[in-house]
């Protein structure tokens, strides 16, 4: 497969500020995925400069003085090119001020999206939000103690926020088909696997933060598979799908490295990378498990069957370069399909039956009429909305 390289043209050179740094220098500089930098198409001005990283040389691509949409689309045009030599770039002096812009931006697209749906819930699209953070963390600097206890603050936050399981999947499910841009798979991952744990399987909340953990962890081993072939728009070649595979076994490594170095990461979290696409019934990589490790050696571990689960219904939701995004019903059935070879059925049938209540929870939302304002509805056992008689509660009471 050969490698497609960013070649800076005289044009470019004649055009922007272009100059050779050292690999000590290069270290004063943060890598930005093309997701983070895609939210400056919303921003009206920025305090700070991008480059493109090219080899060992660096383009000072954007600054205050010339920052317009149309440079924003040129920058997220070459970089969704997944060139193997091109990074887009920001000083680490500023990176606080760009996170500070993306957050911005990212509360404002929030109080859009309630504005469009009323009926999402904001506590779960801001947690996931802190979720997020957590998860660009993990992409953009690897794994090391800062970056463990990050994820941990905010899977935590999570666990302890948790209420209503039909509501947080409907709203995390529904979001995407509104505003993509706020999506993130690892993040959505985790929030997932975190109702799944606490609320559908009954852990403890210290087990529930771990599989929410894992969760963010999961793909990590995609930061050392080639771009480009992650977001190749067609079938993968037999040869490319072996090295697909590899992110299973590449993020393993990575997170024990990231414990010896004195990251807290649990050996049961990080195995959740390695076994995440196994099935349950056996067929799948790398190691081709199948069953309960509870129940013999050869198993799968419970957090890698639950991540499992949430992996796929988070994909399915995702627009991909290959697929159009699902909504939630489209997804369920598409899960059906594969239970019977794929999925825990002590998990899965927990899961369906959530995901089947969010569904009838915002279909009977959608459905309320203006007439239904200032009446008090609750989501019972079967996922329909009841209405409340609130005279005769308050004079019960």
């Amino acid at each position: 497969m050969a490698e497609q390289r960013y070649e800076i043209t005289k044009a470019t050179r004649d055009k922007y500020k272009v100059f050779a740094v050292s690999d000590v220098e290069m270290k004063k500089f943060a890598n930005v995925s093309v997701e983070l930098f895609g939210y400056l198409k919303d921003a009206k001005k920025i305090d700070f400069k991008i480059y493109f990283r090219v080899d060992a040389e660096l383009v000072e691509i954007i600054t205050p003085k010339n920052f317009a949409a149309e440079l924003v689309d040129l920058v997220i045009h070459s970089r969704n090119k997944e060139y193997t030599n091109l990074d887009i770039c920001v000083e680490r002096k500023d990176y606080s001020k760009f996170e500070h812009l993306i957050h911005h931006i990212r509360e404002k697209k929030i109080e859009r999206l309630l504005a469009r749906d009323p009926n999402l819930d904001r506590k779960t699209i801001m947690t996931f939000a802190d979720l997020s953070g957590a998860s660009q963390m993990i992409v953009r600097g690897g794994i090391n103690k800062t970056v463990a206890a990050r994820a941990r603050e905010a899977a935590t936050k999570l666990i302890d926020g948790l209420m209503d399981c039909h509501v947080a999947i409907g709203t995390l499910s529904r979001m995407i088909l509104i505003d993509a841009t706020l999506y993130d798979h690892s993040a959505a991952v985790s929030m997932m696997s975190g109702i799944i744990a606490k609320l559908l399987m009954d852990k403890t909340p210290e087990e529930a933060e771990k599989i929410a953990r894992a969760g963010l962890y999961h793909d990590v081993g995609k930061t050392c598979v080639p771009g480009k072939l992650l977001n190749k728009p067609g079938r993968f070649t037999p040869e490319e799908f072996e090295v697909i595979k590899t992110h299973t076994t590449l993020g393993f490594e990575e997170l024990k490295k990231a414990t010896a170095a004195g990251a807290t990461i649990e050996k049961e979290v990080a195995l959740v990378a390695l076994e995440h696409h196994e099935k349950f019934f056996g067929g799948g990589y790398p190691q081709n498990k199948k069953g309960r490790f509870e129940e013999h050696a050869n198993g799968i571990h419970e957090y890698a069957r639950i991540v499992s689960i949430a992996d796929v219904y988070s994909a399915l939701l995702m627009k991909r370069v290959y697929k159009e995004a699902y909504d939630q019903a489209h997804s369920l059935a598409v899960m059906r399909n594969l239970a019977p070879t794929d999925y825990d059925p002590n998990i899965w049938s927990k899961f369906e039956q959530s995901v089947t209540q969010s569904i009838n929870f915002y279909t009977a939302m959608e459905r309320a009429t203006a007439r239904d304002k200032g009446r008090i509805l609750m989501l019972d056992d079967a996922g329909q909305l009841q209405e409340i008689n609130a005279k005769k509660n308050k004079s019960a009471s």
